[in-house]
């Protein structure tokens, strides 16, 4: 049945892979078109930059234009920092009847005296912009107000927690929109979240925005959108109206962004940003900064970098440092062939229709009957493609697009390393250069699988990080298990099938060495998936040294568990065959090189051409390690034979 099923499941396989590098290539092209960053600094620190070398606000931000900066990040300023900027002056009721005989207030009269309460919350104003712009924006916030209009006076009364008030944001000051636009930059605005979200509010708020000259894009602050999630389709449309791009903040999960993604219909743009916090306590040197934004540009199609101004304890001129840092960045990022100005946005749709998609995951299912085929499932093989095939063309056929393909893209990459490990692994070993061979081949097999994969995710949501490929550690771990049970069961040397071999292993004593052996693969296995996923164990100083080095060396970093433990690893199993059960920790830690390998194309938001190059330079890395890993094999051997012959001879 075998014989018969294989050619039939090959040639699903080539026409899948046809559809899947089809879109692979769009997604490449649509890459490869969109490689223009925007640097933006932080408006606030600017300005305090201008009051430490007395000079005005739009001087400083024209320096960090001639830079290459070309926007500036308006962060919304809440009642207790706009009083702090001096907008306004904010008293309880009861201080402010102290202030009763203070001259300034004495135009209030004698009926305003009488209405004060005591414990309500009273701003002054003297600038009638700024009172007409806050008492705006505490009404569409829901702030019970009451007013008092006197020349050049301007008391608002807010019925309202005195904490929580203090945390409202006031909307953008227009001297800080008019100094952004005098030095000629665009401007980023990041508006804070507030309670009881209505459309009324939401509408005043965002027609406020839209009236900000050379707005470029919108950023939000806090962990949960305005109005998420009962009034996140009104906030679509508010959004909409600004004809701008949603700022994605990398490393910020904030709840309601994808939806809102989703509904803007991707147009959305990616940030990364080094904060104050990370800066003091790793100290990093500006060649660390420099890489770090670097790498966020060109590996993980960042768009917008934001520079905060960084204070260094060895760096006399403070605007000096980071004018320079923003200059280096942008240097780096022109000789690593991007180019610097208005922030690409991937706005062009990939051609994924369910068709395609249907043709793809044929592709996944004829692997996975393969596999069944090499595990010894003749007959269950045809009835489990079946049943896949009606599951994949149901889920397609109903409209659960977003579940079917993570479904299929995690089927792919656990099918594909786990069969060609199985193939191309025989009891048997062979020469060196036949072993490296039969390790390109298993790659090239591996590789199907992130083919695939890749064509599965190929979507704006999953290039921008609005969805993402679901299950990265179990991935890791699943094709280990279906490998150590396909090969505990293949050496069965005497040929008694698998109950046999499996009641043979169970009479076997618990010895204490292989309780030590069990305990170390487990803590292994532990670190393996812990250092797996989008949220990994941390990182030694010491490694984060060396990856920089690999980077400064081949341009791409390789994965570490590919050339330094993978690769090496399976490729003396193929040299020395897989003899009996005594190797099975050996080759599994060789598929960690062929698993990983599948699972760097997962991160979908990495440019095809930056994880096929960190693919190349880990197998070649992982050839090198591995030939010299035999000759050292063959080197104890011929130590150990020769000790034994001694050792012999002796007695």
């Amino acid at each position: 049945m075998e014989k018969k099923w294989t050619p039939i499941l090959i040639v699903v396989i080539l026409i899948s892979i046809i559809a899947a590098g089809y879109l692979a290539w769009q997604r490449h092209t649509l890459e490869a078109n969109n490689r223009t960053v925007q640097m933006a600094v932080v408006y606030d620190e600017a300005a305090s930059l201008a009051r430490m070398n007395d000079i005005s606000v739009p001087e400083v931000l024209h320096q960090f234009r001639e830079q290459g900066a070309g926007a500036v990040l308006i962060k919304e300023p809440t009642v207790a920092e706009a009083e702090q900027n001096g907008e306004f002056k904010l008293q309880t009721g009861q201080s402010l009847l102290l202030m009763r005989d203070y001259g300034a207030l004495k135009p209030l009269g004698s009926d305003f005296w009488q209405q004060v309460q005591p414990d309500r919350a009273y701003f002054i104003f003297s600038n009638q912009d700024i009172y007409q712009r806050v008492k705006g924006q505490l009404t569409a916030k829901k702030v019970q107000l009451k007013s008092w209009e006197r020349p050049e006076l301007f008391i608002l009364e807010a019925d309202y927690s005195w904490s929580q008030l203090q945390q409202l944001g006031v909307g953008f000051p227009r001297s800080s929109v008019d100094n952004a636009n005098r030095a000629g930059m665009q401007v980023l605005v990041q508006l804070r979240s507030w309670n009881q979200v209505d459309v009324a509010g939401l509408k005043y708020v965002f027609d406020e925005i839209g009236q900000i000259s050379g707005l470029a894009g919108l950023l939000f602050n806090d962990p949960v959108l305005p109005g998420v999630p009962e009034q996140i389709r009104p906030l679509t449309y508010v959004v909409q109206e600004l004809k701008v791009p949603v700022v994605e903040i990398e490393f910020a999960s904030q709840i309601g962004l994808s939806k809102l993604g989703y509904l803007l219909d991707k147009n959305v743009v990616r940030l990364h940003t080094l904060s104050l916090e990370e800066d003091a306590k790793k100290n990093y040197s500006p060649a660390e900064i420099v890489d770090r934004f670097d790498l966020a540009a060109t590996e993980r199609n960042i768009r917008i970098l934001l520079f905060h101004t960084y204070t260094k304890p060895d760096a006399p001129n403070i605007l000096q440092w980071n004018l320079d840092l923003v200059g280096q960045v942008g240097d780096k990022l022109r000789a690593d062939g991007m180019q610097v100005g208005a922030p690409s946005v991937l706005s062009v749709p990939l051609a994924n229709s369910r068709w395609l998609l249907f043709l793809v995951g044929l592709g996944v299912i004829a692997g996975g009957m393969l596999l069944c085929f090499s595990m010894g499932w003749q007959k269950a093989a045809p009835f489990l493609g079946l049943a896949a095939l009606l599951v994949w063309a149901g889920l397609l056929g109903a409209g659960m697009t977003g579940p079917a393909r993570k479904l299929m893209a995690f089927a792919a990459v656990v099918i594909f390393p786990t069969l060609s490990l199985a193939i191309n692994v025989k009891s048997g070993g062979t020469a060196i250069w036949k072993s490296v061979l039969l390790l390109l081949r298993t790659s090239l097999i591996s590789l199907i699988g992130a083919l695939l994969m890749v064509g599965l995710l190929a979507d704006l949501g999953f290039m921008l990080k609005l969805d993402q490929f679901a299950g990265v550690k179990l991935a890791h771990v699943v094709p280990l298990l279906l490998l150590a049970l396909i090969f505990f069961f293949r050496s069965d040397e005497e040929g008694a099938g698998w109950r046999r071999q499996l009641q043979k292993f169970l009479d076997q004593p618990l010895l204490v060495k292989s309780a030590v052996v069990l305990g170390v693969l487990a803590v292994a296995l532990l670190i393996y998936v812990s250092r797996t996923g989008n949220e990994s164990a941390a990182i030694s100083p010491l490694e984060l040294k060396f990856r920089s080095l690999l980077d400064t060396l081949l341009g791409v970093r390789p994965r570490t568990k590919e050339f330094l433990v993978g690769h090496p690893l399976l490729l003396l199993v193929l040299y020395l065959g897989y003899r009996n059960n005594n190797y099975m920790p050996l080759l599994l830690a060789g598929a960690i090189g062929q698993i990983s390998l599948v699972n760097t194309y997962a991160h979908i938001h990495t440019p095809l051409a930056v994880s096929l190059l960190r693919s190349f330079n880990g197998l070649v890395l992982g050839i090198i390690g591995g030939v010299v890993l035999i000759v050292l094999w063959r080197k104890a051997e011929q130590l150990w034979q020769r000790m034994r012959s001694e050792a012999e001879t002796n007695s």
